[in-house]
């Protein structure tokens, strides 16, 4: 009887540990990060057409992306400025669609403070 218990605990856990959990972030794959890519250009492009800050993607290290209240989609990414300096950010950007909200982009710099900035 202690046998099945056992056999029962163990094939529990394994089923729990293998299946996905909800609302947690998920790395993306090849396909989905050439998308992220795009998004994150796109994000980049609007905020400089405003105040900033202006970068452009040298490359995009990892991606994962969550559903939270909206969409987050976490980047680490090597961030050219105007001048050419490079450096590697963690960029966030939060997406909510509904009710004006826009996307909420917050880059996150080594010995920087973090800057977040919106757009629609």
């Amino acid at each position: 009887m202690f046998f099945a218990k056992l056999i029962f605990v163990c094939a529990t856990i394994v089923l729990v540990s293998g299946s996905p959990q909800y609302g947690a972030p998920r790395t993306l794959d090849a396909t989905e990060l050439e998308a992220a890519k795009v998004r994150l250009q796109s994000s980049l492009t609007k905020l400089a057409a405003g105040d900033g800050p202006h970068y452009s993607i040298a490359r995009i290290i990892s991606s994962e992306t969550q559903v939270v209240s909206g969409h987050l989609d976490t980047y680490v990414a090597e961030l050219v400025d105007t001048q050419g300096g490079k450096k590697v950010c963690t960029v966030k950007v939060w997406s909510r669609s509904w009710g004006g909200h826009g996307y909420e982009v917050t880059f996150e710099c080594p010995n920087e403070q973090a800057v977040t900035k919106k757009h629609n």
